[in-house]
């Protein structure tokens, strides 16, 4: 199943955000340094963490009933897809808590989301609320947290403006963006979306299953996509929402057996006004396949 979003933000929201990373990213003097300075950037924003933790449900169950009992006064996660605990803010102690089983190429972007919750300051004051008053944020309101959180941790991790720079300067190519997860810190997967968010092409990352579904003939699972602004005004990303395999205009790029790279391919889409349109892609594949493409 197609992942929820999860980083949208109304313009005013985006703006607070960019502002408060750009904040903390100027405290840790962070700018133009590679890889982006995680431990700097954690001390900036005065946390302290913790990684190696085992965040099972007796662990968190513990630190819900010291927050109860008036010891910290927020606690927010961060979860995998698989409902995984990954990372823990405790905001009383501003403690950045770590599953030990996070990979390591994850693990500054987690760094980073759990300090965004303790770097801006309406979610701080929101938790600080919330204590005094024996209740608990809704589920509308965590989701926007998280959103933000998220936006905050890209922010921070590819420094704003520098990463879109770097990312202009050359070629649009699966080599460059794997270029800048290196030059930046990111993982390839965060840096892929950056690569995409960034650029003023119609170009899109879509994300898929590395497993066929079973009994599907070979069909995989699209789980996320993440398109440019001017791929999205021009096409309907819906329509590659389908399980990619025969017929799928995405067949082209999906590798086959322990293949762990597809050489640049042409294919076509359809946009809107149904007018089909050249595409150039190429796929790379680790825990997941990551196929990136841009229209001719």
């Amino acid at each position: 199943m197609t992942k929820p979003d999860d980083s949208s933000l109304q313009d005013h929201e985006l703006a607070n955000v960019i502002r408060q990373a750009q904040r903390l990213l100027k405290d840790a003097g962070a700018i133009g340094r590679f890889p982006t300075p995680i431990d700097d950037l954690m001390a900036a924003a005065k946390v302290t963490v913790i990684e190696d933790e085992i965040l099972d449900e007796s662990m968190l169950r513990r630190l819900a009933d010291k927050a109860r009992a008036g010891l910290a006064f927020g606690v927010n996660v961060i979860k995998s897809a698989f409902s995984k605990v990954l990372g823990l803010f405790e905001a009383n102690e501003r403690l950045v808590i770590l599953d030990k089983e996070v990979p390591a190429p994850r693990r500054a972007f987690v760094k980073l989301h759990e300090a965004g919750h303790g770097s801006m300051p309406h979610q701080t004051s929101m938790y600080a609320l919330m204590h005094d008053c024996n209740q608990t944020l809704d589920d509308d309101t965590k989701d926007l947290f998280e959103r933000e959180a998220n936006v905050f941790a890209s922010e921070v991790m590819f420094q704003g403006d520098v990463f879109r720079d770097h990312a202009l300067s050359s070629a649009f190519s699966v080599k460059h963006a794997m270029s800048l997860a290196t030059q930046f810190g990111g993982s390839n997967y965060a840096t892929f979306r950056r690569y995409v968010n960034v650029n003023p092409r119609a170009c899109c990352l879509v994300v898929v299953e590395p497993e066929a579904l079973i009994g599907s003939g070979g069909r995989h699972e699209v789980r996320r996509i993440i398109a440019s602004k001017s791929f999205a005004e021009k096409y309907d990303c819906s329509s590659l929402i389908a399980s990619v395999g025969h017929g799928h205009p995405l067949k082209p790029l999906l590798p086959y057996g322990k293949q762990r790279m597809v050489a640049e391919r042409s294919f076509s889409l359809t946009d809107r006004n149904g007018t089909a349109q050249t595409f150039s892609g190429e796929t790379f594949k680790a825990k997941q396949i990551l196929m990136l493409f841009r229209e001719k």
